[in-house]
């Protein structure tokens, strides 16, 4: 059976937590979040998790939730960066792609932000995770939404004509 979960992917800092949320709102979706729910089990921060039990650790988190996920039904769901990796990503649902220039993303991020993902640290790091990501992001997409200098409500209106 063929899931209408949609699932936002893409790179730290492009708003897929945002989206999701939005469009969980506007279609009358329920909102999950793999980072959030990671860290609710835990009660730690991703920061934390990274460094008292290791990456590693982390990604077997995430494909325990992408299992799960694709049981799930009629759902919004923001991804962590990484979370592309996981197996199955296209038996969960619809994938969207929310694309941007790595300066772009950079520019988005405040400290506090940046703080939150222990990837985005070391910025020559990130940015060549970013440059390793691209193609997987793009060839594991089945919607690519280019998202600069677009305002939340432009980006739902787009993706209003391709979901429903």
């Amino acid at each position: 059976m063929m899931r209408d979960n949609i699932v936002f992917i893409g790179f730290m800092g492009c708003g897929k937590s945002t989206m999701a949320r939005k469009l969980a709102i506007e279609l009358d979706r329920i909102f999950l979040d793999s980072d959030l729910l990671i860290e609710a089990k835990f009660n730690q921060s991703i920061n934390e998790i990274f460094e008292n039990k290791g990456e590693y650790f982390f990604r077997k988190q995430e494909q325990k939730l992408a299992d799960f996920f694709i049981l799930c039904q009629n759902t919004c769901i923001a991804s962590g960066g990484g979370f592309i990796n996981v197996k199955n990503l296209e038996k969960i649902g619809l994938s969207i792609y929310l694309r941007a220039d790595f300066e772009y993303l950079k520019k988005r991020l405040n400290k506090d932000e940046i703080a939150k993902r222990p990837l985005f640290f070391d910025e020559i790091k990130a940015k060549k995770l970013y440059n390793e990501r691209i193609k997987i992001y793009e060839n594991k997409a089945d919607v690519i939404l280019d998202i600069e200098n677009k305002s939340i409500d432009e980006l739902i209106r787009e993706l209003k004509k391709v979901v429903k």
